[in-house]
């Protein structure tokens, strides 16, 4: 059985994450995995860089792509996500 990276956050989440949307897809081919989930803070800011370098270099391998966002509101004490 393969790791899949289910809640990778990209530099687009500020201090959350480091990682370019477009490195993270090639580290993820480097370790051979059959997929790679991107969740942003606040948003999906990293989905169009992900998806644009995902469609060339994943997609084609049958390798699979979940875009997720994760929203908090200030009102409420619970955590929406969006998918």
């Amino acid at each position: 059985m393969k790791y899949v990276e289910l809640h990778c956050a990209s530099a687009f989440s500020f201090l959350e994450g480091a990682s370019r949307p477009e490195d993270l897809v090639s580290r993820a081919k480097e370790l051979e995995q059959p997929a790679i989930a991107l969740v942003d803070r606040d948003g999906v800011y990293g989905a169009p860089r992900f998806h644009m370098d995902f469609g060339r270099r994943f997609w084609k391998l049958g390798k699979a792509a979940v875009v997720d966002a994760e929203f908090f509101s200030r009102k409420a004490s619970s955590v929406a996500s969006a998918r």
